[in-house]
């Protein structure tokens, strides 16, 4: 049986990896990159359209979406507990990537995560950022180590690519909190206006 995902696509190396394992099963597969600017550049966009443009060489019939993001960062930037960021900026990822599930009848989100890699990844991150969702969220890499997600990048041709330099983000902390309860989180959501900024976010489709 065939079912569609969205994939949560980066500029990185592994949710590329992620989506290859996806189609490679039968998932019909969708990416969605979230448009951070201006807390990135444009060689970032430019790596994830050459890295659609790969990985529908792989798997033909790809369509890349783009999320304005923004000013969810700014929002979060100015108000949230700094700490907190990246599971903030996650949990709002998953609900704008399950609102384009719905318009495009998508049936789960899938992560380039792997436990344990950086504060986002966590086990107990992912469940508070999972918890914002009824939508399946599915991650393949999740016990792979990164020497192992690097060999499946190189044999797909997505590695370098992958590790161009560009900004990711210029709102990671320091000092990013490795765990969450999402009491904490939905107190520091309140203080923001993460709800009109979600319904006012524009999805694009990518031209690669």
């Amino acid at each position: 049986m065939s079912y569609k995902t969205i994939v949560l696509l980066s500029g990185g190396i592994d949710s590329p990896v992620a989506a290859h394992l996806m189609s490679e099963v039968g998932a019909e597969v969708n990416l969605l990159y979230f448009d951070n600017r201006p807390f990135t550049d444009e060689k970032t966009i430019e790596t994830v359209k050459e890295l659609s443009k790969k990985l529908n060489s792989l798997h033909r019939g790809l369509e890349t979406f783009s999320g304005s993001f923004g000013d969810v960062q700014k929002e979060i930037g100015s108000k949230g507990d700094e700490h907190l960021r990246c599971i903030l900026c996650r949990r709002m990822m998953f609900r704008a990537g399950e609102r384009l599930a719905e318009r495009t009848n998508a049936d789960a989100l899938v992560t380039g995560e792997s436990l344990g890699q950086v504060a986002s990844q966590t086990l107990s991150n992912m469940s508070t950022a999972d918890d914002v969702v009824d939508i399946p969220v599915f991650r393949p890499l999740i016990g792979l180590d990164k020497d192992e997600i690097i060999a499946i990048a190189r044999e797909i041709g997505t590695y370098e690519i992958s590790i161009r330099p560009t900004i990711c983000c210029m709102l990671t902390p320091e000092e990013p909190r490795v765990s969450s309860e999402a009491e904490e989180l939905i107190e520091e959501e309140k203080n923001m206006d993460l709800s009109r900024i979600l319904d006012e976010m524009v999805f694009e489709k990518i031209s690669l």
